[in-house]
């Protein structure tokens, strides 16, 4: 199959529509058909595959199309939807219809007879995929017509950008309240009404009893919010009232000591419709000065500058301004401390510099810095800290040797090095308790990793070997490249440690957690982190069947929320909780 060929993936569980939907399909020679017929499927696909169209039944009785188009805002932001709506819901179609966003679900479709209709769909979908005029996410207007038109009773968290969150409570299928910031009911709706489209999340929670939102409230909701965007496009401002063009992108702010770097870094984003740059600053000092003026959304950071280097500004500015901020620096065995101490210090993300002499060519490298950008700008500022100090004398707590009687097993992919400077350096090491961290990062980053964790953490940090006896206050990492399973024999529990022999098709963290549920049953923790994919679902699943106990990174604070929501939304017994009470947690867990 040529590789230009654009993939399309149909969720659904009617076997017989897929299959005449496939064959009507593959006659127009132009797309790679995939389907979705059972829960979990879907998940599994869109990790693998590059997905360019999904089109998903929304009735599915087998899959929650709900939870679908929730982990596209969030997650796969630039796939386009079709979004198949069985009849008898003729005011929700409307509604739909008359949404003025131009959002990345592109149709809304009554479940055709006429299979042609929905190739000649996608063909246009594929069209919008090179001319850049929608945005990726959900309207809010949309996301209220689905729940009307399910009948769901739930409560929705809405977030646009890092400043502005909202929740949503729902009620068979109807919006009885909504709050944003100290905004309630109506007042709270109109507001997020007027944000262009948006990720979704499915809280785990009940949602809320109290009414404060009618269904004269909600039409005059939609009616306010299509009069405003229609006047403020007729004004050219291009958004709600109160609200421009420019508020409504992400506002970038670049610090490089290089002019010629910042104008590279500015250039990559000169045709993105989505990011704004709205300053720059030669070193950390001028930053400082400029940053709490423009409140920018992002921030790209150099290391290495006069004046003042990006470790001491990124310091003061998580004490001034907290801000999502990209390193911009090369992880390589020399600079491996210092992009470290960068993240430990509030940074989200690091990303190497625009360079000819890379190994991928330039082209992938502003793609992945563009990339870095968007996702940093999705993550709440309450996410956004400097990692607190760990006294280096509790080393002396650990006395090697200690019988280890329970497990805590982590499973964390991108974005986990920021997650894991969080969570470990403020896990108690006189606790009868291993950790096994499994960490999708190549082994040239997870070593040196290891040993700057070992540095400041109460635990021993180590790479895990085979045949090595676990130790109460010692953690072994593997790689995601590896299958790392736990053993019982009479000396005490083993690790075996190998190569995975897939490790294209991730699985190794569920290959753990199966291991420490057989072995640990009740004794065994599992906690899911950052990560893009599905892994861990199904092994979290059975940790907490055996008895064991499960926690989740709240996605709201992930840089990737693909593992996290896909384990919160499968497993609904496990704690879901900001990474700064995901420690205390464990330690209380194991301390019973």
């Amino acid at each position: 199959m040529p590789s230009d060929i654009s993939q399309i993936l149909i969720v659904d569980d009617d076997l017989l529509f897929v299959d005449d939907l496939i064959e009507v399909l593959d006659a127009y020679g132009q797309y790679k058909v995939l389907a979705a017929t059972s829960r979990g499927e879907e998940l599994f696909l869109l990790r693998k595959e590059k997905i360019a169209v999904l089109v998903v039944n929304l009735h599915a009785t087998s899959l929650d199309g709900l939870e679908v188009l929730s982990l596209i805002s969030t997650s796969y932001r630039h796939i386009q939807c079709i979004v198949m709506i069985d009849e008898g819901h003729p005011a929700s179609l409307k509604a739909l219809e008359n949404c003025p966003c131009r959002d990345s679900i592109f149709r809304c479709l009554v479940k055709p007879d006429n299979l042609e209709i929905i190739g000649c769909a996608i063909l246009e979908s594929l069209q919008r995929l090179d001319e850049n005029d929608y945005q990726p996410g959900i309207a809010a207007s949309k996301i209220v017509s689905f729940f009307e038109i399910l009948q769901r009773t739930a409560r929705v968290s809405v977030r646009f950008g890092t400043k502005r969150h909202a929740l949503l409570d729902f009620q068979n299928g109807r919006l009885i309240h909504a709050i944003f910031d100290k905004k309630q009911g109506v007042e709270a709706a109109l507001e997020v009404f007027d944000w262009p489209p948006l990720g979704f999340i499915l809280e785990n929670g009940e949602a809320g009893t109290m009414r404060s939102i009618g269904l004269n409230d909600l039409e005059t909701i939609r009616v306010t919010s299509r009069l405003k965007r229609e006047t403020a496009r007729k004004n050219g401002t291009g958004g709600g009232e109160g609200m421009s063009q420019s508020e409504q992108k992400i506002s970038l702010f670049i610090v490089d000591d290089s002019k010629m770097m910042r104008k590279v870094i500015a250039s990559i984003f000169k045709d993105d419709p989505f990011v704004q740059v709205v300053g720059e600053a030669e070193n950390g000092e001028e930053a400082l000065q400029l940053i709490p003026q423009l409140k920018p959304d992002v921030i790209t950071l150099d290391v290495e500058m006069p004046v003042m280097d990006g470790l001491k500004t990124i310091k003061h500015l998580m004490i001034q301004s907290p801000t999502p901020t990209v390193m911009l620096s090369s992880m390589t065995q020399d600079g491996a401390a210092v992009t470290f101490d960068a993240l430990k210090y509030g940074a989200v993300d690091f990303v190497a510099k625009p360079s000819r002499n890379a190994d991928i060519d330039l082209a992938e490298q502003t793609k992945e810095i563009a990339r870095k950008v968007h996702l940093a700008s999705e993550v709440e500022l309450d996410a956004v800290r400097y990692v607190r100090a760990v006294n280096k004398n509790k080393q002396a707590h650990i006395s090697s040797g200690n019988r280890c009687d329970k497990i805590v097993a982590i499973g964390v992919a991108e974005g986990g090095y920021g997650a894991l400077l969080k969570l470990l350096p403020h896990l108690s090491a006189g606790l009868p308790a291993a950790y096994l961290v499994m960490f999708y990062a190549p082994s040239k980053h997870l070593d040196p990793f290891v040993e700057y964790m070992d540095r400041f953490s109460p635990l021993q940090i180590k790479r895990a070997t085979n045949n090595v006896r676990l130790e109460a206050g010692v953690c072994y990492f593997a790689s995601g490249e590896e299958y790392l399973t736990v053993h019982e024999q009479e000396q005490g529990l083993l690790l075996n440690l190998s190569p995975a022999p897939f490790a294209t098709q991730r699985g190794s963290i569920n290959m753990l957690f199966f291991s420490v549920a057989e072995v640990m049953k009740e004794d065994a923790v599992a906690v899911i982190l950052s990560g893009v994919g599905e892994d861990g679902t199904e092994g979290m699943a059975e940790i907490l069947r055996v008895g064991g106990a499960g926690i989740v990174q709240d996605p709201a604070g992930c840089l990737y929320r693909d593992m996290p929501w896909s384990v919160s939304a499968h497993c609904r017994e496990a704690a879901v909780l900001p990474d700064g009470e995901i420690p205390d947690t464990i330690n209380s867990i194991l301390a019973t």
